[in-house]
């Protein structure tokens, strides 16, 4: 499965190379899809369904080329953004760079929307965190606004929290860490143009795990998964090692979780393992869940009630084991489900069928072309 991943990654790579373009004036006359992508793994996430899906979109009349937004920025810089020969392009999917400032991203949009004056512009945030803090100041640009989670209760982006993040928030009250208020309050109006996208299973890292048969559940030998980073910001920090510290404490099973270790020696022992448990990140989507759905081994994480994703993935006591925040229940549940192997089973089989499932739909590439004929 490594070799796939490998493989997948340079075919990946090379059609990015084919479909890029390093210059406005060098977008080709035939494509009417214009991606200014930024260079970030999560960011990446977001494209790959545009050549994954690619011989859908061409079917229905989508085409695009690729242009960094490092390049675009760079021509901006030099005044080098001259008349854009092509005016075919009707739709743009635009990426921020990482912790880009507001102003700068809307002189980003603001230039873009000249160059381009009939094409609709769709902003793809990113950011692992639940918040959409750059709502106010994209709004006069964009028609619609891609993120992989969103609050089932759309009120809540506007809830004031301690730090920038619902997660900052709960964990800085916990462990009492002083931190500054924030509040992103998105216009009245922005959940119209909020759209759900893709997730970790829609990436060259994960596809291939789930193109396949279901992983047997035979021969799994370690009890509980839990590799857990600890390193961070100082409520990040506190999360993660009261998380490893729940870990510690269980007594009697076999549990994987110190130190790092290479991608395949990772990717062999969940497929050794009977749980998983994955403790929110930067945000509370993580690759960790997505791992886990595909290898078989059954997802213990923090409650996700309060979001939403594509597919529904985070369903109870369905595809996953949700523990309370606090981790109360941990030792309960990792006791529970190890003595209860059918249920395990059970939950397991249909979090791998509903990510298979909805890769091998055309959900995601509909929603692109729709997008693009908006």
């Amino acid at each position: 499965m490594y070799i796939n991943y490998i493989r997948r990654k340079a075919i990946f790579r090379l059609a990015q190379k084919i479909n890029g373009v390093k210059a406005l004036d060098e977008i080709p006359g035939n494509v009417n899809t214009l991606l200014i992508t930024a260079k970030h793994e999560l960011a990446e996430t977001q494209i790959y369904p545009f050549y994954y899906y690619r011989s859908y979109l061409k079917e229905h009349h989508v085409r695009h080329c690729e242009l960094p937004l490092s390049v675009l920025m760079q021509q901006l810089a030099d005044n080098n953004a001259t008349q854009v020969v092509n005016r075919n392009i009707q739709r743009i999917f635009f990426q921020h760079g990482f912790m880009m400032p507001d102003e700068e991203l809307a002189r980003l949009l603001s230039a873009v929307a000249e160059l381009f004056p009939k094409a609709k512009i769709t902003f793809m945030d990113w950011f692992a965190p639940l918040h959409i803090r750059y709502a106010n100041c994209v709004a006069p640009y964009v028609d619609t606004y891609i993120k992989k989670q969103v609050y089932r209760d759309f009120t809540q982006f506007s809830e004031p929290t301690i730090g920038d993040t619902n997660l900052n928030d709960y964990y800085a009250r916990r462990f009492n860490i002083d931190d500054a208020p924030m509040q992103y309050s998105p216009p009245s109006d922005f959940k119209d143009k909020v759209r759900l996208g893709s997730n970790f299973s829609l990436s060259p890292q994960m596809i291939d795990y789930f193109l396949g048969d279901a992983p047997t559940q035979e021969k799994r030998d370690i009890d509980l998964h839990a590799r857990i980073a600890v390193n961070g910001v100082a409520w990040y920090k506190a999360m993660r090692q009261e998380a490893k510290d729940a870990v510690n404490r269980l007594q009697g099973i076999n549990i994987a979780a110190e130190g790092r270790v290479r991608r395949h020696k990772f990717f062999a022992e969940m497929r050794r393992s009977k749980l998983c448990f994955s403790p929110f990140g930067y945000g509370e989507v993580c690759w960790r869940d997505y791992e886990a759905f595909a290898t078989g081994a059954l997802l213990l994480k923090p409650d996700m009630d309060h979001l939403t994703v594509t597919p529904e993935v985070f369903a109870p006591g369905q595809t996953y084991v949700p523990l309370r925040w606090d981790l109360a229940d941990f030792e309960e549940k990792v006791d529970y489900y190890l003595k209860h192997e059918d249920e395990r089973r059970a939950i397991c089989k249909q979090a791998f069928e509903l990510n298979k499932s909805f890769l091998m739909s055309d959900e995601i590439p509909r929603q692109i072309t729709a997008i693009v004929n908006l």
